[in-house]
């Protein structure tokens, strides 16, 4: 954007001074965190620090002003969070891409048990460990036991935006069994609805997945690469995606291209936290460059399921 400097009638530096100055006086903080609250459907908003646990739902006392208030809701009452997500969820999502499935399940086996209150509540931090769960319990290869993580009887306390998307989620780490086709028909099905962005980027990661099942590479390398292209702001699925597909190359003697593709996001995301797993992918597929030492799992096999 270009500034029309004829329109202030001092130097630009002095607007950013005298700006920072009112910031300073006025102690605004432009990077403020929004405070962590439930939204309730009465209208109220519930600090997230005051609410506790009951056995009919939940309670809260918190100060209006000068005056305390008690308030007793159900998970249905609830419209929406702002509670920040768990430091560990994005721990996991690193340790999956990392090639660590089992220690992103160690992880989430501590932080779920408090998380497990708040489960029904809307779009809440347990549904979305759960599915963490899930993915890396398909990427162990353990897809028939991903599909039976969450059951029929806790998706039942979901409200009904999220029962979808957990049953959505169950599709997409389920082992296509027999009946392959069914399984990608009912994968794109999923592509077409107005989703979770971070479980649209992971059904394509599966319907690349299932290609390779299939013995379709060049498919499955298509598939994949439309996870950082679609999807780049989910950087631990863009990344997974990009290893995917380099690998794929791998696989159809197109070894220079997969090395390149690495390369390629090396140099457009220099700070990346998932260097060393590249490193690693590159030197499969370079054999002047020395291996890095792994100190994570065997890879899996694109599509390897139970």
């Amino acid at each position: 954007m270009k500034f029309h400097l004829r329109l202030f009638p001092f130097p630009t530096a002095s607007l950013f001074q005298a700006f920072a100055t009112c910031c300073l006086l006025l102690g605004t903080n432009l990077f403020a965190q929004t405070p962590e609250e439930y939204e309730l459907q009465n209208g109220k908003r519930v600090p997230a620090d005051s609410v506790k646990p009951t056995a009919n739902g939940f309670t809260a006392k918190y100060f209006v002003g000068t005056a305390e208030e008690t308030i007793n809701f159900t998970a249905k009452d609830v419209i929406r969070t702002t509670v920040r997500e768990p430091k560990e969820l994005n721990a996991a999502r690193s340790l999956i891409v990392s090639e660590k499935p089992e220690e992103a399940i160690e992880l989430l086996s501590k932080l779920e048990p408090a998380l497990l209150p708040f489960q029904a509540i809307p779009n809440s931090w347990w549904q979305h460990s759960a599915i963490l769960r899930m993915d890396a319990l398909s990427v162990l290869g353990k897809n028939k036991e991903a599909a039976e993580v969450v059951s029929a009887g806790i998706i039942d306390k979901l409200s009904p935006e999220d029962a979808i998307q957990m049953e959505d989620f169950q599709k997409v780490v389920a082992p296509p069994g027999t009946d392959v086709a069914g399984k990608l028909s009912a994968l794109k099905e999923i592509t077409g609805r107005s989703i979770d962005s971070w479980i649209g980027a992971r059904v394509w990661l599966e319907i690349g997945n299932t290609h390779a099942y299939q013995g379709k590479m060049e498919d499955a390398v298509k598939s994949w690469l439309r996870v950082p292209v679609f999807f780049p702001a989910e950087r631990d699925l863009a990344a997974r995606g990009t290893i995917l597909a380099a690998r794929g190359l791998g696989q159809i003697d197109r070894q220079k291209d997969g090395f390149e593709l690495i390369n390629d996001y090396l140099s457009d995301h220099p700070t990346t936290p998932y260097k060393e797993t590249f490193d690693i992918e590159a030197a499969k597929l370079d054999p002047q460059k020395k291996k890095p030492e792994s100190a994570g799992t065997p890879p899996v096999s694109p599509g390897q399921t139970e």
